[in-house]
């Protein structure tokens, strides 16, 4: 996800939401980082039991690669759902098949209820905290059935169920031996979310953006075992990979884009649609598929849209009767087509541009970063929010961010494609972090959106160095990110601002050929697995043939913050202090008396085993200006010097 204040970071509610922690919380997460601190040998990393205890069981391997013991578990989902707009009302029923491919005996699986979040009792954090009065009577997701191998379960009276927040956990009356599978059939609807909602629901009366619908399966990994954790909003999801066969029953006059593309095109497009559908995938240049003159306000009756999905770690859908649809390839020697839709109402005709911005991202995704092919053939922008965007497979859920909006706020002139690039990229990202490798974003957030910030990297524009006084950057709440992101209500700091800065430092550190050789191996051994921050730190040490361990645990386990600064001038030599203890790279740009002027790139390792650096530079300068990419350290103020 990439929220509306990463665009404008100094916005009031930013600053606001990265001071929400009690006291008690912060002298908690203070002292326990403390013990973790210490507890550090030199060049070694602080692991927990649970992770020491799969690197014992050979589930994962040292080097980075799954282990020989490394298993994972997968559903089959086979759903009927209708969707009633006019009441804003989904029910659905699914038969799912849930396989035990692992060598544990399970007892008590569980499945999330995500929508649960919108009752009134229920635990609000971050963006999604605020006003939820709307939702004063709101039921959740009501289950009106639920059978597990032909066997009846009361979800609200059995001692065999039990509720906790957005999951339901169920005591099986025989345990599901390794190798063998569970059939459950669930009946459910809930209210879909309308003002005030987060990351999905209703944009007006007739368009929707339909996500965490369907009971889904916890996740079981060799780390946590079952994903008990309760959904607040404030972080995102564990999916394991599983494959769908889903139909969605609507209106007749409205339309639908999903995940995956439509199996029954005949049944649900008129002629003259799939004409223009035919048309637009064969088209470098955009075409309307759907625009105003096609729009109906009644519905004669229903049609049930049918979709198959293999391997996939979710899947949603976005509906409307007056968006308009805009659809082009993108041609990609290397890798093929890619089928490319914009969805968006007539109110924001700058939208559209969102197809160009996403050709662009395609290119940059395989020319630049991170050189690996694009997961999904098909990729849906839907304009729904209201604030930032949110990732979903083969799908965005994006605000609209115009040139207008970019002039108002930060006084460039910037093309509507430009405008929405940085929104676009971050959220196509995603399909690579975590969809197309499967991490834990509930617990690692700066993971994900640590690797779709860094694809910004690969667009100057949008990482335009200003020397900005960031004094949030180094307060108490900022603590080490390996701090289990749904534990600590301000991680995203650490999730987009920290995390996208250590990847940058990372990829100057190693130099092109070795990153790009580090991550694809990560993406190959991980492809729809379950890596841990572990897999990947111990993966680039092997790659890289260096022991990292240093520039890990600087930016990940300790305490500190990003800045630099220059301490003193003195003749032709230059000290510079790192300040806040994190690994930054810097280029050093210095003028001189005579109009020339010289620059130096300085790579993080500098920092490796001092905490100040000195360079001496071929004459006495004059000026001298620390350059860290995006502006992200805490004091601006001492990254210039002029000579009085």
């Amino acid at each position: 996800m990439r929220y509306e204040d990463d665009l404008f970071p100094h916005s009031p509610k930013k600053i606001a939401y990265s001071y929400k922690l009690t006291i008690m919380k912060q002298l908690g997460l203070f002292m326990a980082a403390l013990l973790l601190t210490f507890s550090l040998p030199a060049q070694e990393l602080y692991m927990p039991l649970e992770f020491k205890r799969a690197y014992e069981k050979k589930s994962r391997s040292m080097d980075g690669r799954p282990g020989e013991n490394y298993r994972q578990n997968r559903s089959e989902y086979k759903i009927k759902a209708e969707v009633m707009p006019e009441i804003f009302m989904l029910k659905g029923q699914a038969q799912i098949r849930y396989f035990n491919d692992g060598k544990d005996t399970l007892r008590n699986p569980g499945f999330h209820t995500y929508h649960d979040m919108y009752r009134p009792e229920a635990k609000k954090e971050g963006f999604f905290s605020g006003n939820f009065s709307e939702y004063k009577d709101y039921e959740g997701v009501k289950i009106s059935k639920l059978e597990v191998n032909g066997e009846d379960y009361d979800p609200f009276l059995s001692d065999a169920v039990r509720f906790n927040g957005t999951n339901y956990i169920i005591q099986l009356s025989e345990p599901l031996l390794p190798g063998e599978y569970i059939d459950l059939a669930i009946d459910w609807e809930f209210q879909i979310p309308g003002e005030g909602f987060e990351r999905a629901g209703s944009i007006d009366s007739s368009s929707m953006f339909i996500a965490y619908w369907y009971p889904e399966m916890a996740v079981f990994d060799d780390i946590d075992g079952w994903d008990r954790i309760v959904y607040n909003g404030a972080t995102e999801f564990y999916h394991d990979y599983s494959d769908y066969e889903v139909e969605i029953t609507l209106p007749d006059n409205f339309l639908l884009w999903a995940s995956a593309p439509v199996a029954n095109p005949k049944e649900v497009y008129s002629k003259q649609l799939q004409n223009r559908i035919d048309k637009a995938l064969k088209s470098e240049e955009d075409v309307r598929i759907y625009g105003p003159d096609d729009f109906k306000d009644t519905a004669s009756g229903k049609k049930t849209w049918k979709f198959k999905a293999k391997d996939y770690p979710d899947f949603s859908f976005a509906i409307s009767k007056h968006f308009i649809w805009e659809a082009r390839v993108h041609k990609d020697k290397k890798f093929g087509d890619y089928y490319l839709h914009v969805a968006y109402p007539e109110k924001n005709p700058e939208f559209k541009a969102s197809l160009e911005g996403m050709s662009v991202s395609l290119d940059v995704f395989h020319n630049d970063w991170p050189l690996v092919a694009f997961p999904y053939q098909q990729f849906v922008t839907f304009n729904g929010l209201q604030g930032g965007g949110m990732e979903f497979p083969g799908m965005a859920n994006n605000q609209e961010i115009s040139a207008e909006l970019y002039k108002r706020y930060l006084g460039i002139e910037v093309s509507d494609m430009q405008a929405s690039l940085g929104l676009t990229l971050h959220e196509m990202a995603h399909m690579y972090f975590p969809f197309l490798t499967g991490l834990h974003e509930k617990k690692y957030a700066w993971m994900d959106e640590g690797w779709a910030s860094f694809s910004e990297y690969f667009i100057p524009s949008l990482y335009e160095s200003r020397h900005r006084e960031n004094p949030q950057y180094g307060s108490l709440n900022r603590i080490p990110a390996m701090t289990p992101s749904h534990l600590y209500e301000g991680s995203q700091f650490n999730s987009y601002t920290l995390g996208g800065q250590a990847n940058i430092a990372l990829y100057e550190l190693l130099g092109e050929e070795v990153y790009f050789k580090s991550l694809k191996d990560f993406v190959e051994n991980w492809k729809h697995k379950h890596p841990t921050p572990y897999d990947y730190f111990f993966t680039v040490n092997r790659v890289a043939e260096q022991d990292l361990n240093w520039f890990w645990k600087a930016w990940y386990f300790d305490w500190g913050y990003m800045d630099i600064g220059i301490r003193e001038v003195s003749g032709n030599t230059v000290t510079i202090a790192n300040e806040g203890g994190k690994p930054l790279n810097f280029s050093v740009r210095m003028k001189y008396a005579d109009g020339s002027e010289s620059t130096e790139k300085v790579l993080p390792d500098v920092w490796k085993a001092a905490d100040v650096y000195t360079l001496t530079a071929e004459k006495e300068p004059v000026e001298v200006e620390l350059i860290i990419p995006g502006g992200n350290d805490a004091k601006g103020s001492n990254n210039v010097f002029k000579k009085n």
